[in-house]
């Protein structure tokens, strides 16, 4: 697989050396094994790959909000470690329209990004204490890497997917929807 075969409405899933993706990932580990996942492979970062103008953009939360990213500058293909992921009934030109005028949205009113969100996983996963909110259906909130891309799966399928809330990575990894076409190392 090649950059160009990438789609509009593929899910890429990163890890990468930092001390935060190291820390998501070993949180992720300790999460999946209490509910009996497959923890051999997991991503701490999720976004959304959309095409604009012949340039394929990664719709991602980062530290500045729910923002676009040139993935030929921020994922080297040869070089990082991801894994992309596509719904498995092709997308239609309606629903790659629509999925890029989902993520182009959500750019416009997530500016910051939802750092609480960590503390609510350690809390959980450690603790036992659930600090999540379920959010009301029309509610546009500031979202973290899973959850926005779980909302952006939504936005497609509503019927398929309820609250998105406390979305973890087996989610998205085991979601019967979507399946792993390429991993870029084994």
């Amino acid at each position: 697989m090649e950059l160009k075969d990438v789609k509009t409405g593929d899910t890429l899933l990163v890890n990468n050396d930092s001390f935060l993706s190291r820390t998501i990932q070993k949180v992720m580990k300790h999460w999946g094994k209490k509910k009996g996942y497959d923890t051999s492979v997991i991503y701490s970062h999720a976004g959304r790959c959309v095409w604009i103008a012949g340039e394929l953009y990664v719709f991602e939360s980062v530290d500045n909000g729910y923002n676009p990213r040139l993935f030929r500058t921020h994922y080297p293909w040869n070089y990082a470690d991801f894994a992309i992921m596509r719904r498995k009934e092709p997308l239609t030109p309606k629903e790659v329209k629509q999925t890029t005028n989902f993520c182009l949205h959500l750019d416009t009113i997530s500016l910051g990004y939802q750092f609480w969100n960590f503390i609510q996983w350690l809390l959980l996963v450690y603790v036992g204490i659930n600090t999540f909110n379920k959010r009301k259906e029309d509610q546009d909130k500031f979202e973290y890497c899973y959850e926005s891309e779980m909302e952006a799966r939504k936005n497609l399928n509503p019927d398929r997917y309820g609250n998105v809330d406390q979305t973890d990575i087996f989610q998205l990894l085991f979601d019967p929807n979507y399946e792993v076409i390429y991993k870029s190392k084994q």
